[in-house]
């Protein structure tokens, strides 16, 4: 049976056993079939609105392996040749996706029923030539279906990119500006080989800004990017590791959610753990998103706060302050300030009063799998490109809270999936 680890194969896999690799892809996927009937829920099938499916480790690992058994069967298959030649097409690929996202194709298909390629290029304003060639190549990468000639229906990917405004907004904020930044990383790599930081991104080089002084600038695409980030959390960052694997309920007061965003992370805790009440601390802009967010439920204990996590902590007596996915967006030395300007805020409040760091934690090398360290290396390069951050180990962080402040301790980590919590405290 062929195993991988860290993207290593194998002898029999190197050999090129395909029945092996034919076997095992039958063994993974009769796994995932009993855990789907065994946890309730529903086969996949390709009706639009089958979206979702399991966010627990349990799924996850069950799908890495099925899907690095799948990729190793296709390559022996393929060849390096044809592997490059799909490679090099994906730009284009992605180029319709921006022009599917830019004329609204999602939004316009409706939900249920199908539309005529001549309407959907009509309430899009654009040629009828072009609007079928985007629709169908998108249709070969399971995005939109033409269940009959000349007429366009949502399959389950388009389904949800009809259906969710953020995850839509992530998609389109990463094939608009994100991947033309991206384009620009080997000419701001010339530009400085040495250094590198927020202010000397590939974003900066393609855009003549840096990313955030990009979006105070543009208004319109600021929102979208409010929207994608929690779209981003959707794909990305689940919240088991903070919800969970904190003991929420034996806090009492106002938690700060430093860097929240929209939001998004407060009001879900909020919604879970009633006796506590939330201060988000981001740009007016993030806030103005995440108002449309809250509910009647909790309206009363989400509040927002204009502040940088640049400037001294203005809360004390805190029960708790959340970092959360802010440290990976920043170098080195941004990451010690952030770090150090959270300590007057410490100082105020309790020795109990954790400072908990949530994000995207990078285990010991060689202990993931293939598609766990796929993921990881490509969140890596988008900090890179977008904003001069990285994502760092356990150790790693450590050390920029010592350099920060001598007295931070990291007294706990629970690695969960891709995200990690820290739990750190200030030594009185």
């Amino acid at each position: 049976m062929a195993t991988r680890t860290n993207g290593t194969v194998s002898k029999a896999t190197d050999g090129g056993d395909l029945l092996a690799l034919a076997d095992d892809v039958v063994r993974q996927t009769q796994a995932i079939a009993q855990y789907l009937q065994e946890t309730k829920h529903a086969q996949p099938t390709f009706a639009p609105d089958c979206v979702g499916r399991p966010e627990t480790l349990e799924y996850a690992k069950l799908h890495s392996d099925l899907k690095r058994s799948l990729e190793d069967l296709q390559y022996l298959v393929e060849g390096p040749k044809r592997h490059f030649r799909a490679l090099c097409c994906q730009g284009y690929e992605l180029a319709a996706i921006q022009v599917a996202l830019d004329f609204g194709f999602f939004t316009i298909v409706p939900a249920e029923g199908q539309i005529s390629l001549e309407e959907l290029a009509e309430k899009a304003g654009m040629d009828l030539d072009r609007t079928r060639r985007i629709v169908r190549l998108l249709a070969t990468e399971f995005i939109f279906r033409e269940p009959t000639p000349g007429y366009v229906a949502h399959n389950p990917s388009s389904y949800l990119l009809h259906t969710d405004e953020e995850v839509r907004a992530t998609l389109h904020y990463t094939v608009d500006e994100m991947l033309q930044a991206a384009s620009a990383t080997a000419e701001n790599v010339r530009a400085a080989p040495h250094e590198y930081d927020s202010a000397v991104t590939p974003f900066t080089t393609r855009h003549g800004l840096p990313i955030f002084n990009y979006y105070e600038k543009d208004p319109k695409r600021s929102i979208r990017f409010a929207k994608a980030m929690a779209g981003w959390a959707k794909l990305n960052l689940n919240i088991n590791a903070l919800k969970e694997a904190f003991p929420w309920g034996k806090l009492k007061g106002t938690v700060v959610d430093v860097g929240g965003g929209s939001g998004k992370v407060s009001i879900t805790l909020a919604q879970h753990f009633p006796d506590l009440n939330f201060v988000v601390q981001d740009s007016a802009d993030m806030h103005a998103a995440g108002q449309s967010l809250l509910t009647d439920d909790i309206r009363g204990r989400v509040s927002f706060m204009q502040h940088s996590f640049f400037e001294p902590q203005p809360i004390g007596d805190a029960a708790a302050f959340i970092l959360r996915a802010c440290a990976l967006n920043w170098c080195d030395r941004d990451v010690v300030r952030m770090f150090r300007a959270l300590v007057p805020g410490l100082e105020r409040s309790k020795p109990t009063t954790p400072l908990l760091i949530n994000d995207l934690v990078v285990p010991v090398q060689g202990t993931l799998t293939r598609d766990f360290e796929r993921g990881l290396r490509q969140i890596d390069l988008i900090m890179l490109v977008g904003f001069g951050g990285k994502l760092r180990t356990a150790a790693e962080f450590g050390a920029l809270l010592k350099e920060a402040d001598e007295r931070y301790e990291i007294r706990n980590f629970r690695p969960e999936g891709l995200m990690g919590l820290l739990e750190v405290y200030l030594r009185r």
